[in-house]
């Protein structure tokens, strides 16, 4: 599906909710870019000739064009307003909570109590600029019996003057709860196979042409490791 979204004139919102094209655009795809419900699409007709059925932009099937339906969320704020809330509203709208169900405890054996049957493992939330990507335990086997945990910054960098600054976690202090304890961590590549500062010592050094003359910092300039010592 896609969509955009302008404001063409000064009082006014245009937002494309999906784009059906009946003719060739000419723009490389050589064919209208006509979906269908069924999914058929210009199937079997030569560059050229897009219309399985002698007819330009006809699908190549006899079928209803596709429907998409959704709902659109506004925000009416400033544009530091807005760019600190959207984030947040995205992973509200689109990571809400899971819900696991299991029977209940008396069913399987277990003496547990109501207290329980409840745990919570964050002694303190999160940065409000920091994502939980990833908890796992998927990789114990390979990885000698670690967990795997991956964070990511909300924001993209220049977005907002104060959310998109970095961010300082400490490990010790979130993951606090009762039971938990964090006795070491060693900071990885995105895949976790291999220590972050082992990495970046063995990527290529590539020679690069810059026509702008760019002085300014880059992101090895900044490159700051994990303290495994504090966390």
């Amino acid at each position: 599906v896609a969509q955009g979204g302008s404001s063409i004139n000064d009082g006014s919102l245009e937002l494309m909710v999906h784009r059906r094209v009946l003719v060739d655009d000419h723009r490389g795809v050589q064919e209208p870019l006509n979906e269908t419900m069924c999914g058929c699409n210009d199937i079997n007709a030569p560059p050229g000739q897009m219309g399985a059925h002698g007819h330009l932009g006809d699908g190549g099937c006899i079928c209803a064009g596709l429907t998409m339906r959704g709902r659109h969320w506004v925000v009416l704020d400033t544009i530091q307003g807005a760019h600190a809330s959207r984030r947040q509203l995205d992973e509200l709208l689109n990571f809400p909570a899971t819900l696991a169900f299991s029977a209940p405890m008396e069913s399987r054996g277990d003496e547990l109590d109501a207290a329980e049957m409840s745990r919570d493992f964050l002694g303190e939330p999160l940065p409000p600029n920091v994502k939980l990507m990833t908890l796992t335990d998927n990789y114990k086997a390979i990885s000698n019996g670690k967990t795997l945990l991956r964070l990511a910054h909300l924001y993209a960098a220049g977005e907002h003057s104060t959310l998109s600054e970095p961010a300082v976690v400490e490990l010790k202090k979130v993951f606090s709860a009762q039971g938990l304890t964090i006795m070491s961590a060693e900071e990885t590549s995105l895949t976790g196979n291999q220590p972050l500062k082992e990495m970046d010592e063995k990527k290529l050094i590539w020679k690069t042409y810059d026509p702008w003359n760019y002085t300014g910092p880059t992101p090895y300039d900044e490159r700051k490791y994990m303290d495994e010592d504090t966390l």
